[in-house]
């Protein structure tokens, strides 16, 4: 089991890694838990995070708390009181907070239609 605490690390990787208050650019393990954490890759079957900050997460079991994150991956994802930017998923529990949401996408896709249409017009002039 690997442990660090207080320091930033480039890359991690085991069966088990706990990290707490560090900043880590990858982290890849079987088991994940973070704590207080600014991480850039998670990768785990078991990923737990509390009161962090990622840029992806993927894995088979997501449980996150207090958290953000721009993307998520997982079979099941578990969020209480987290923000992230888009969660792709096939099952999700709690109150997750998302950015991209099915009307959000919706509204960008007949923007970029319109824009297209519009710009369209202008060149055959």
């Amino acid at each position: 089991m690997n442990r660090e605490s207080g320091s930033v690390i480039t890359a991690v990787s085991g069966d088990s890694v706990e990290i707490d208050q560090s900043a880590v650019r990858s982290v890849d393990a079987e088991r994940v838990e973070l704590r207080k954490v600014a991480a850039q890759n998670v990768r785990g079957d078991s990923v737990e995070a509390a009161d962090s900050g990622m840029l992806s997460v993927r894995g088979s079991d997501v449980r996150m708390e207090d958290c953000a994150a721009g993307l998520v991956l997982g079979e099941r994802v578990t969020m209480r009181e987290c923000s992230s930017m888009l969660v792709f998923a096939r099952h999700v529990d709690g109150d997750a907070k998302n950015v991209v949401t099915p009307a959000v996408a919706f509204a960008f896709g007949l923007g970029a239609v319109a824009g297209i249409a519009m710009l369209r017009r202008l060149r055959r002039r």
